[in-house]
């Protein structure tokens, strides 16, 4: 069974490693490459800084981030804190969702979201509307790659992320590829772009993390006996 891998780098590479270590050969072919943002940190104290991805750490200390209390969405992003001696007040959160549910009963008085240009707006508009007070902060952006895939034999997808996956479903269907091929997904919101892009067989993961991933990929290898 042949998957092709299409999240960034370097999470690519980690989920391709996964998957060879699990039996499954690997189209590795990232449709998005990230372009950390020059940009000063905005003015003034927060009471929390939210880190959506670790491009959003790694963009936000090469321009120069210092703070306190921080948060991050996702292991990887949990690690790159920790990795430049940023512990994280709080365990790694699973989504925006979970960041909600954990700030429920003590919403910050100011925060800021650290992320990549054009990213959701979901957790901001729940701080809001509790009362809180938010400045984004845009320290990467996303820039399209159009791998060739005209010869690749890809049994299933895996995609990370509702950007990712438009620019996935150009490319697929611009070469005529079939429809039914399983695309895993990592929440709801992305397996309505799925759906609207045309795809008819979406698997909805519990997040994008790369072990999720493979035991979502080895039930349906078991269950279609590829």
């Amino acid at each position: 069974m042949r998957i092709w891998v299409t999240r960034t780098e370097p999470g690519a590479t980690r989920q391709a490693e996964a998957l060879a270590g699990h039996g499954f050969e690997v189209f590795n072919a990232p449709v998005l490459r990230i372009e950390h943002l020059r940009s000063s940190a905005p003015d003034g104290c927060f009471d929390l800084t939210v880190f959506v991805s670790e491009h959003a750490v790694a963009a936000a200390f090469a321009n120069g981030w210092q703070g306190s209390a921080a948060m991050a969405i996702g292991n990887a992003a949990h690690a790159a804190l920790a990795r430049r001696g940023q512990a994280s007040t709080w365990p790694a959160q699973g989504s925006a969702l979970d960041v909600a549910d954990t700030l429920a009963d003590s919403v910050p008085g100011r925060t800021l979201v650290v992320k990549g240009a054009g990213g959701t707006d979901t957790l901001q508009r729940w701080l809001e509307s509790r009362g809180g007070t938010v400045v984004d902060w845009d320290v990467y952006r996303r820039v399209a790659n159009e791998p060739a895939i005209t010869d690749e034999s890809i049994d299933a997808i895996v995609a990370a992320s509702g950007e990712g996956l438009r620019v996935i479903g150009q490319l697929w269907f611009a070469h005529g590829r079939d429809p039914k091929v399983p695309l895993l997904v990592p929440s709801e919101r992305v397996s309505a772009i799925a759906a609207s892009a045309g795809f008819a067989n979406v698997i909805t993961t519990d997040g994008a993390g790369p072990m999720v991933v493979v035991d979502a990929l080895v039930r349906l290898r078991s269950e279609e006996g590829i």
